[in-house]
């Protein structure tokens, strides 16, 4: 088997798990095989610079007690190079193991958008994020309790969401702590605990509930509890 092809399979090993648990954190569009490969290729390369970093310290620190310094660097590196059979099964377990902080570290810059921040103070763009639109509003931290629209079936659910989920043709929601209205005059009809909806793209109506709502709401049950 070609060199660098085996230099690129020991890189994704650790890759490969740092993708799929970002993947399962992080909130994103449906990666297809090309970008789960691209994402574990370069996650994978940067458990292995990872690793040659906390070499290079230990370099440096055996320098101020030795005053030699002598750089140590990784095998994975010169078989990539020079076409040798140099691969060290101890750099693969140690990149897998550095795997887990590498991919909750991306997971976090995903997650909260450092990049996207950064590039929209400095004007390089307007983008919010990877996301589609109905998973960044929900995920968004001021979303809390919700009003769902259902017209077609003339119901109002104001709730919590719990989770979401959607793909090329489905839109779904899990709700707490949910009151059910009728849509044309909001009568309330009845409570219950949790509710799970699903409907076609685009058939949600999905609006935050005011403060003032919520605090209203408060009142008018205090009112009940006391009568």
């Amino acid at each position: 088997m070609n060199q660098f092809v085996v230099s690129l399979i020991v890189i994704l090993i650790p890759g490969i798990i740092a993708a799929v648990i970002a993947d399962k954190i992080t909130v994103h569009s449906k990666w297809n095989s090309f970008k789960f490969s691209l994402y574990a290729s370069i996650l994978g390369l940067a458990t292995y610079a990872g690793l040659q970093i906390i070499i290079y310290t230990y370099d440096l620190i055996e320098f101020l007690y030795c005053k030699k310094l002598s750089w140590s660097h990784l095998n994975v590196w010169k078989s990539a190079i020079s076409q040798t059979q140099n691969i060290s099964a101890g750099e693969t377990v140690y990149a897998t193991l550095l795997s887990l902080p590498i991919a909750l570290f991306a997971s976090f810059l995903i997650n909260y958008k450092i990049f996207n921040k950064i590039a929209n103070k400095v004007g390089l763009t307007t983008k919010y994020g990877d996301e589609n639109l109905y998973s960044y509003y929900l995920n968004a931290k001021e979303v809390d309790w919700v009003y769902v629209r259902d017209i077609e079936n003339n119901f109002t659910y104001q709730g919590r969401i719990e989770s979401y989920s959607e793909n090329d043709h489905m839109q779904e929601l899990v709700m707490y702590d949910v009151t059910v209205f009728r849509y044309e005059d909001s009568e309330e009809l009845y409570s219950i605990p949790t509710i799970y909806l699903t409907k076609v793209m685009g058939k949600f109506i999905i609006e935050a509930v005011p403060k003032e709502n919520l605090e209203e709401g408060e009142k008018n049950d205090s009112k009940k509890t006391t009568n």
